[in-house]
């Protein structure tokens, strides 16, 4: 078989040009799965409304820790906080807030902790707010009884925020955090509008309205 050398110049052209796209794509799907890795570690909000709140849940690998990213628009026209507990009374619609930490206007990182703090050995739940501006820490002294739940093991229904980006018109609330800790006889009682059948302890946070006290 005789090959012409135009012949041999559009072989070698078109194997070039084949390995070159194998190894584009290679790095092409290397950076998609770094990107996606760092999505999830620091949170993409992506694109919203000028009247829209907006949350994603991050990755957090300790235990007892819960990492999120919130916005609040510049144009929202009124302050917002996270409010957070572990109590949730019985037939209450919604959890008895311990305290809140507001939260500015723009993009805001949340990272929420309970465990012991080492400046008095006493077990608390803390919420920070972090942004480029400032960063701002809030905590509560947790009862015992709810002290005794969090060191033990017990099954979790979450039905808080997940990885998808969850977005409010401004004035609304976003639930970004309901873990509740099932322990007891009437644990697995879930509820809804009317509230649990028993006190229940768990983990909550809201981006709400900071309109007044809680």
């Amino acid at each position: 078989m005789r090959i012409s050398l135009r012949e041999l110049i559009g072989i070698v052209t078109i194997a070039g040009l084949l390995i070159g796209l194998t190894t584009s794509t290679w790095k092409l799907r290397r950076l998609k799965d770094e990107v996606g890795r760092l999505r999830e570690e620091v949170g993409d909000l992506g694109q919203t409304e000028a009247d829209e709140i907006a949350a994603v849940r991050l990755s957090s690998d300790q235990p007892l820790t819960y990492r999120f990213r919130v916005r609040v628009p510049e144009t929202a026209g009124a302050a917002y906080r996270i409010a957070y507990s572990t109590w949730w009374p019985q037939s209450k619609t919604r959890p008895e807030w311990f305290a809140a930490t507001p939260v500015p206007p723009g993009d805001s990182v949340v990272v929420m902790s309970i465990g012991r703090d080492v400046r008095d050995d006493r077990w608390k739940i803390s919420t920070l707010v972090r942004n480029p501006q400032q960063t701002r820490r809030v905590a509560t002294v947790l009862p015992e009884p709810h002290v005794d739940v969090f060191r033990g093991s017990h099954d979790v229904v979450r039905t808080g925020i997940g990885r998808e980006v969850l977005t409010k018109p401004v004035g609304r609330s976003i639930r970004i955090l309901e873990d509740r800790w099932l322990v007891g006889e009437g644990s697995l009682m879930l509820y809804g509008d009317s509230g649990p059948d028993e006190d229940q302890i768990g983990v909550y946070a809201e981006l709400q309205l900071d309109d007044g006290p809680l």
